[in-house]
């Protein structure tokens, strides 16, 4: 059995019921939910590491779960094996991803971070086929002009198994950005 930590690391949850709802075809569906990106503000609503921070700015864009991803529900599902994601990386340059991509198109210079939580209902409760992962890139980690992030299996080397490209987010170096990425396989 393969088993998810909630959002607060306490309740095991049953990865299983993710993968129940893979339709005939093999369709695996998936979004980055949200990308909210925060600017320095006394006034902000928002609070972090004990400074305050305003929104500037929010999206919502498609992804492709690579090669990597596809093999990592497959294995999971067949025999509770394989590599979890556990870190979320950004990049400064966007074109030419595939399902076979391994790497974001330009990752150097900005950064990679563990995953902050890791969620999915418990096998059975609704939306049981879906996960979602946040991760939160603080001030002065992957600052520049972002267009693209990507799920991976490790630090440093490893392998991306989702990629998302995104209008361009300019994080500078006082800001934070928090991406909310979820993965719905197949119909809820």
């Amino acid at each position: 059995m393969v088993e998810m930590m909630d959002s607060n690391g306490l309740q095991d949850q049953n990865f299983m019921g993710l993968i129940k709802n893979i339709k005939d075809e093999g369709s695996i569906f998936g979004r980055v939910f949200s990308l909210k990106h925060y600017v320095p503000d006394d006034k902000g609503d928002f609070e972090y590491e004990g400074k305050k921070y305003a929104l500037k700015d929010e999206k919502t864009v498609k992804n492709t779960l690579c090669n990597l991803g596809n093999a990592l529900a497959a294995k999971l599902f067949a025999d509770n094996t394989g590599t979890r994601p556990s870190h979320m990386a950004v990049g400064t340059t966007s074109g030419g991803k595939t399902s076979a991509s391994t790497t974001l198109e330009l990752e150097g210079g900005t950064a990679r971070v563990a995953l902050d939580s890791t969620t999915c209902p418990a096998s059975g409760a609704a939306n049981d086929n879906v996960v979602t992962y946040v991760a939160t890139f603080p001030a002065g980690t992957g600052t520049g002009a972002l267009v693209e992030a990507g799920i991976f299996n490790g630090t440093p080397a490893g392998t991306m198994i989702c990629y998302a490209e995104f209008g361009v987010v300019t994080k500078a170096a006082a800001d934070i950005v928090i991406f909310t990425w979820t993965l719905t396989f197949g119909t809820s």
